[in-house]
């Protein structure tokens, strides 16, 4: 498993699997970005349709949350956004991260056995250590969403042997199973997964996916330690609502909403 295989994708062969479905009507692919949301986001701004796709073999200057970086060599990882355009308001728009998570975690499973779950607010893990992350961005006119780019890096291939610059323990589907899984085959499936949940939320039928969250949530029933920037939470993860706060149950009984931070678990 020291030996990185090249695992290539055919943008030609990409566009057939997805033809007729939502992310069928505009795939892009390049050898090498700096970031595919920062692309993505570009197109958007000048009328790029709703459905969009940019994936990239490499990632140069990709970003996650808080302006961490998230970069990946040729061929290793799986490295896409997509561009939707509902019209929801902005508080709705954590509901589409959650799509996507929930779409990834579910592929995973049913593909490579992996049993994926989701730590608030936007990374996927397998057992303690990241195997994937989540970065949503949207752009507003008025008081209605223009559009959503959301970003995914999923690490498929990578092994972290002589990558000291990674932060926190990561994981990739080779480390957790000994095998290769093909990222174009993995993409369509979760694009797949993602136009079925995308579907159902525009008519409105949010339950099955919102239950779905909260039974893949990583971090649910467990003693946590969340920073938020100005202060440090502690307590008990009970729930995340339909907003995706996090609600958290002190010490003391009493019940805290926190909108964003860090979570990690407490061994206490």
């Amino acid at each position: 498993m020291t030996n990185d295989p090249y695992d290539p994708i055919h943008p030609d062969e990409l566009r057939r699997a997805l033809a007729g479905s939502l992310f069928g009507v505009n795939v892009q692919y390049y050898s090498s970005l700096e970031s595919t949301n920062s692309l993505l986001k570009s197109l958007a701004a000048d009328g790029a349709p709703d459905g969009t796709v940019v994936v990239a073999d490499e990632q140069t200057g990709g970003r996650g949350r808080v302006g961490r970086s998230w970069l990946s060599l040729p061929g290793a990882n799986l490295l896409f956004s997509i561009l939707l355009r509902p019209r929801v308001e902005p508080e709705q728009v954590f509901a589409l991260t959650m799509i996507l998570a929930v779409s990834a975690a579910e592929v995973l499973h049913r593909r490579t056995g992996v049993a994926a779950q989701i730590k608030w607010p936007n990374d996927i893990y397998a057992g303690q250590r990241k195997l994937a992350g989540i970065l949503t961005e949207f752009g507003v006119k008025g008081t209605i969403v223009d559009y959503v780019v959301l970003g995914m890096g999923l690490n498929v291939h990578w092994h972290p042997a002589g990558h000291e610059e990674i932060r926190g323990p990561a994981t990739s589907l080779r480390m957790e199973t000994g095998k290769d899984f093909p990222r174009a085959d993995l993409l369509v499936r979760i694009l797949k997964e993602v136009e079925n949940n995308y579907d159902a939320f525009l008519k409105g039928d949010t339950d099955l996916i919102y239950s779905k969250w909260n039974d893949l949530s990583l971090i649910l029933g467990r003693n946590v330690t969340v920073e938020t920037g100005s202060e440090t939470i502690r307590g008990k993860a009970v729930q995340i609502d339909r907003a995706g706060a996090l609600i958290l149950e002190l010490d003391n009984g009493v019940r805290r909403k926190v909108l964003c931070g860090d979570v990690s678990l407490r061994l206490d």
